[in-house]
């Protein structure tokens, strides 16, 4: 599928599904020197192909009729960090804003899965979104290997080797979200213990091998 039709499809997903409210949130992809990202103001249901926006990886404007969203930095970082990283979804779904609005940990090693698609987990400090401060801000994690964010009484940030995959760990990490605000579960409780965690990862990577 044509990366720009692939964009618009998940993006959609992800406000029909509720992992993000009204015009927030933004996504993008990579596409060699260059990103795709949705424009700034728009409720994603209404998404087109036409409204996305091209940018370079200095930070310029390649094509597009309307501007790109504010927070173009944030992907603009990612995707100069990470060679991995083909896609970047940045939301704000209920249960897990919640927890970034109380400071939560996430007990990522409640189920294999979300084990497998989201450690590690980087929690970062409030900074005001659309800025090169708040952008700065994921460096750190981003060198320990992490492409999974909770921002502080913000929302979420992932990153993935496909459009799909940073959908999928966007979900997962709602999920997560809401396991854990419903369970009443923290991190070190109710989780696997750290022991079958590493097989199961093992034993799934393995098979990838």
């Amino acid at each position: 599928m044509d990366l720009r039709k692939e964009l618009v499809l998940f993006a959609r997903l992800a406000w029909d599904r509720r992992l993000t409210e009204s015009t927030g949130g933004n996504m993008s992809v990579r596409n060699g020197d260059h990103f795709v990202i949705t424009p700034t103001t728009m409720v994603k249901h209404f998404l087109t192909e036409e409204d996305l926006v091209e940018v370079d990886l200095n930070g310029r404007k390649v094509s597009g009729r309307r501007e790109p969203s504010s927070e173009y930095r944030m992907h603009l970082k990612i995707y100069r960090e990470c060679e991995d990283v083909v896609s970047v979804f940045h939301a704000h779904p209920v249960y897990a804003t919640t927890m970034a609005v109380q400071q939560k940990k996430f007990p990522v090693n409640v189920l294999p899965e979300t084990a497998l698609m989201l450690a590690p987990i980087t929690y970062l400090p409030y900074r005001m979104p659309g800025t090169d401060d708040f952008a700065e801000v994921f460096d750190k994690g981003l060198k320990l290997g992490s492409r999974t964010f909770v921002l502080r009484n913000h929302g979420v940030t992932v990153g993935g080797r496909s459009i799909e995959e940073a959908y999928a760990k966007l979900e997962t990490l709602e999920f997560l979200a809401q396991i854990t605000l419903l369970s009443g579960a923290e991190p070190g409780y109710l989780e696997i213990p750290s022991e079958d965690v590493e097989k199961f990862l093992k034993k799934i990577r393995g098979s990838k091998e």
